[in-house]
């Protein structure tokens, strides 16, 4: 898989998982069933899918600069 469509579905992952997890948390803080809540949870997932889908990629080009900067460091020290 190529490094971009990797990090993609990594951000994707972690941040439709993250708002799943927060929207399903005030779900059930507000001591209603959860199913009353199904739409704005699914809404609260696909825009955590979007949002990491778009920031994945950046992280791993910050991820990738700052470990190049490290390799070429150790190399100059040697």
């Amino acid at each position: 898989m190529k490094t971009i469509v990797r990090w993609t579905a990594i951000g994707a992952a972690v941040g439709g998982g993250l708002f799943l997890a927060l929207s399903m948390y005030r779900s059930i803080a507000s001591g209603e069933p959860s199913m009353s809540h199904l739409n704005p949870i699914a809404v609260m997932t696909v825009i955590g899918l979007t949002v990491g889908a778009l920031v994945g990629p950046l992280v791993g080009a910050i991820v990738a600069r700052r470990s190049g900067l490290r390799d070429e460091s150790e190399q100059e020290s040697v």
